[in-house]
């Protein structure tokens, strides 16, 4: 998203604004209010100008309200400008500057059907009004209505050597406009030929060679109009804008941050800077909390802007993250939705505002937002939607959107996890057809084990995917092939426990008793937790200590299985077999007791249990 330039195509604004001519009547210090105030509006003096303005119009002056006007539309502030106009008009409703100002406004709120009857108004109050004028004429402009357009800007090329270069600069604009490139350039060319020390005509000639691109040839004409007027914030947001487009970023910056501290209250400015700061935000998280400041000052001046709130609140939800902020993230979700309500339809806002509900938990708003911002969402995106998609039970709409990831370039980070996500999918489905399809199950496993070898050839290291293709080849009883990639797997994370479980499993199913012991081992040192996998690992070493007549460590170990899992029948009946071996009669029933609470027919333990019982007889 650029950066807009608020002036639209209109050069000589600032120029023209500065010199508008007032009716001079009556009581001298009025007067003296007006000419100051037109003064300080001309050398960019604009806190000078609001004062000088203000007292006029609190003496009775529209022509000092009016003023008001000018410095608000100087400042970008158009409400505020609307406001002044209209006093003015209630003031004197034959005043042309309250006309022009208000049809200013409008032209600047590309309002141009409602702008051109108030211009027009306002030249026929004033036959020589040139502001009034070259407004008039870029309106027919934009309507396209083109020789309408062109006859404006001919009335004022014989008004004297200050308003003809502001006049061939707009019949440049409407050239330009109808495509006419080479025509647009003689009349760019032809004003700053005739008015070299015009700030206005180098500035009108280095628009043009920024909408045709060649940046190159923009900065000289803009550093020339800056050269001749240097306190003209105008120029120099122009010069920043041509900087930005020309990704002279730093040098962008350093001309909107000079606007901003020149005048605080030119907001397009603070929006720039603030929007530049945001998008540097990326490379450099500190930038964030920086863009905050000028986005909020932005939002003060112009509150009824969208796009001001939209940046302000993607703004909050980056420094949220940057900082590790909570309390952002409810201030970004208030400015974005003040950005929505107000008509913003930023795709940015909403897959922002989507992360933010997915850390909410609303994912029905999630994936609303989603839809909001279209199919051409970043991979992050689509990866956080498959997500929200699985929650809400649409396997198939999450697996689009993983393999949309993959095609969209296989060889990223993301898309191999989304190739992975894919894998569980079908090892998953595979897993709940194993009692009721074990054909259809066993086809699932091997489209599982494709698609892992898809993802281990983009990444030969990845774990996860053998071990997948392990547990796959488990399923299907095909065990050597299942050794293979779970010694892989484990191999490649010999920290997870996990992985040295289901190596210990296979070698036990493969009659490799002191590999599955070494592998159980290492499962239970690496597990801190009382999951599952432990317990049945210390069950199964204990076994092994119980055939090895090694009695007291067998009952530590499967004491410690039991207490993880009461219920286990088989560990259970083992650590009573211990007990029994090692002599200690009264442990030994009391956990065949317990054996027989689970299961009242377990052989081991009625066996158990009458052994023990006939040698007390």
């Amino acid at each position: 998203m650029r950066t807009p330039n608020l002036v639209r195509a209109m050069p000589w604004l600032p120029v023209v604004l500065g010199g508008l001519a007032f009716t001079l009547i009556a009581v001298p210090a009025r007067a003296d209010d007006l000419r100051d105030g037109r003064a300080a509006l001309q050398a960019g003096r604009l806190d000078d100008a609001m004062r000088f303005f203000e007292a006029a119009a609190t003496q009775g002056q529209a022509e000092g309200r009016a003023g008001v006007g000018l410095v608000w539309l100087r400042r970008h502030q158009l409400a505020k400008a609307n406001e002044a106009f209209e006093l003015a008009e209630r003031m004197d409703s034959q005043l042309a500057l309250a006309q022009y100002g208000r049809g200013e406004v409008l032209r600047q709120q590309e309002k141009c059907e409602e702008a051109i009857p108030r211009l027009q108004k306002a030249v026929e109050l004033d036959r020589r009004f040139p502001e009034a004028q070259l407004s008039l004429s870029d309106c027919l402009m934009q309507l396209k209505r083109y020789p309408e357009a062109i006859a404006s800007a001919n009335r004022g090329l014989n008004w004297g050597s200050k308003w003809r270069p502001k006049f061939l600069i707009a019949l440049g604009n409407i050239a330009a406009s109808r495509d006419s490139l080479r025509d647009a350039s003689i009349w760019y060319t032809t004003a700053v030929q005739e008015s070299p020390e015009d700030p206005a005509t180098h500035r009108a000639l280095g628009d043009f060679y920024v909408r045709r691109g060649t940046f190159e040839l923009a900065y000289p004409e803009y550093q020339a109009a800056v050269a001749r007027d240097s306190a003209d914030i105008e120029l120099h947001f122009a010069l920043g804008q041509a900087l930005f487009y020309g990704q002279r970023y730093n040098d962008a910056l350093d001309e909107w941050r000079w606007v901003t501290q020149r005048d605080p209250e030119f907001a397009p400015g603070q929006l720039a800077l603030g929007d530049l700061l945001y998008r540097s935000g990326k490379a450099d998280p500190k930038r964030y909390g920086e863009a905050r400041e000028p986005l909020l000052k932005y939002t003060q001046l112009n509150p009824e802007d969208p796009k001001g709130w939209s940046l302000l609140g993607r703004t909050y939800y980056f420094l949220a993250l940057s900082e590790r902020n909570d309390a952002y993230k409810d201030q970004a979700m208030e400015a974005m939705n003040k950005a929505e309500s107000l008509g913003d339809k930023n795709k940015e806002l909403f897959t922002v505002r989507a992360r933010l509900r997915i850390d909410r938990r609303e994912f029905d708003a999630a994936a609303a937002d989603y839809a909001r911002a279209g199919t051409d969402i970043a991979p992050e995106d689509m990866y956080r939607l498959a997500r929200i998609e699985l929650i809400q039970k649409h396997p198939a709409r999450a697996e689009s959107l993983y393999m949309a990831i993959v095609a969209r370039d296989s060889t990223t980070r993301l898309a191999g996890i989304a190739m992975t996500e894919v894998g569980k999918m079908r090892y998953a489905d595979a897993a709940e057809l194993v009692r009721t399809d074990r054909a259809r199950a066993d086809s699932l496993y091997r489209e599982a084990i494709g698609v892992f070898d898809r993802r281990i050839a983009l990444d030969p290291n990845n774990d996860e995917a053998y071990y997948y293709i392990g547990l796959s080849y488990k399923e299907m009883n095909q065990y050597p092939e299942a050794l293979e990639a779970l010694r892989q797997a484990a191999a490649l994370a010999p920290t997870r426990a996990d992985r040295h479980f289901w190596v210990a499993i296979l070698y036990q199913q493969l009659d490799s008793l002191s590999q599955a012991e070494r592998e159980f081992q290492a499962a239970v040192d690496l597990d801190s937790t009382a999951s599952p996998n432990k317990a049945l690992a210390l069950r199964q070493l204990g076994f092994f200590k119980l055939v090895r007549k090694e009695n007291t460590e067998a009952v530590r170990l499967l004491e410690q299985s039991v207490e993880m899992n009461p219920r286990d029948v088989q560990a259970v009946v083992w650590l009573a077999q211990a007990y029994q071996n090692s002599g200690n009669r009264a442990k030994a029933t009391e956990n065949y007791r317990r054996v027989l609470q689970l299961d009242a027919r377990n052989k081991d333990a009625l066996e158990g249990l009458k052994t023990l019982t006939g040698g007390a007889k």
